[in-house]
């Protein structure tokens, strides 16, 4: 897979549903089935943070060649509003390599209504 480029996804509020579609592209553009890879999100205040300080981490399994990691209200709604930074990762079914497909910023806002449902 290519060296992931920059990417700032789209601003949200935090405490809303967020969907990050993802497309598992090979370097000749073509799209590759990808099932049973694991896809890791990952949130920080900043990239040098150890894992274990991510402010949220999101993973699940890849099925084809397309997926969305959706972050569910109760993800972020406590989380405090700030531009972050995230990565999302795939990694291999038997666990032997690890690929970053994305990087970049996210920023998170306040809304003014904090109540879940």
């Amino acid at each position: 897979m290519a060296m992931p480029t920059e990417k700032q996804l789209p601003a949200f509020l935090r405490g809303d549903s967020y969907a990050i579609p993802i497309a598992f592209e090979g370097d000749d553009g073509q799209l590759q089935d990808l099932t049973g890879w694991k896809l890791i999100f990952t949130l920080k205040f900043n990239r040098m943070q150890p894992d274990d300080d991510a402010v949220l981490q999101k993973r699940m399994t890849v099925s084809g060649t397309t997926a969305v990691m959706y972050l569910a209200p109760e993800d972020t709604n406590e989380l405090t509003p700030y531009r972050y930074e995230y990565d999302l990762q795939l990694i291999t079914p038997d666990g032997s390599a690890v690929s970053t497909i994305a990087i970049g910023k996210v920023e998170i806002q306040s809304g003014v209504t904090h109540a879940l449902g």
